[in-house]
C-alpha cells in the first residue's frame, strides 16, 4: 500500500520532469533528486499529511517577504486562522503598527517560520474560485528554532510552537494569487 508521502513524491517527479521544469534543473540534478529534496523539506514541515481535494470558493492565505516566492509558493494556511487571530486582538486597542506586528509574529509562531526563512512583510492569498478543484495535502506544522541558524542555546533563539494547519500544493493557478494584506508600517 503506498502512504500518502509517496503518493507527494510521484507527483513532485511528474511535475519536475517536465520539459520546461527540466531546464531549471541544476548540473546533476534529476526529477528524483530534486522531487526528493523538497519532500524532505515536506516532511520536516509537517507532523502528518492527509491529501484532500479542496473545492471552491475557498480561501488559502501565504505568508512572504521580500525574498519570498508568493505566485510559485507551495505553503499556504486556510484564512480562518487569520481571522481567528484578529477576533482575538480586536477588543484591545493597538495602533495600527502594533497590530500588524502582533498579527506577524503570531503568524510567525503558529505556521513555525523561521526568521531567516521568511521576514513576513505581506499576506498573499489563493483564491480557488467556485467549481474548482485543487488537490493540497495538508497537516500541523512542526515546530520550527525561531532563528534556524543558531543552536537552541543561543540567547533568544527558540522554538516556534507550529502546529497550525498547513497546506502544501505542489501545483496551483498562480491567476488565483494575488496580494491580500501588507504587514509592514
Amino acid at each position: 500500500m503506498n502512504s500518502v508521502w509517496d503518493e507527494i513524491e510521484k507527483e513532485l517527479v511528474s511535475l519536475y520532469s517536465l520539459p520546461h521544469n527540466r531546464k531549471e534543473l541544476g548540473s546533476g540534478q534529476t526529477p528524483q533528486s530534486v522531487a526528493k529534496a523538497m519532500l524532505d523539506k515536506v516532511r520536516s514541515g509537517l507532523a502528518s499529511v492527509t491529501r484532500e481535494d479542496f473545492s471552491g470558493p475557498k480561501l488559502f492565505l501565504r505568508v512572504v517577504g521580500p525574498t519570498n516566492r508568493a505566485y510559485s509558493g507551495e505553503w499556504w494556511f486556510e484564512a480562518s486562522l487569520l481571522d481567528t487571530l484578529k477576533a482575538a486582538y480586536s477588543r484591545i486597542y493597538f495602533t495600527t503598527q502594533d497590530k500588524k506586528r502582533i498579527l506577524r509574529d503570531m503568524l510567525r509562531e503558529l505556521l513555525a517560520v523561521a526568521t531567516e526563512w521568511n521576514a513576513i512583510s505581506e499576506i498573499w492569498a489563493l483564491e480557488l474560485p467556485a467549481g474548482q478543484v485543487i488537490r493540497g495535502y495538508w497537516g500541523p506544522g512542526n515546530p520550527q528554532q525561531l532563528f534556524a541558524n543558531l543552536p537552541l542555546s543561543a540567547e533568544g533563539n527558540r522554538m516556534l510552537v507550529g502546529k497550525a494547519r498547513q497546506v502544501f500544493f505542489p501545483v496551483k493557478n498562480p491567476l488565483w494569487v494575488k496580494v491580500y494584506q501588507h504587514l509592514m508600517s
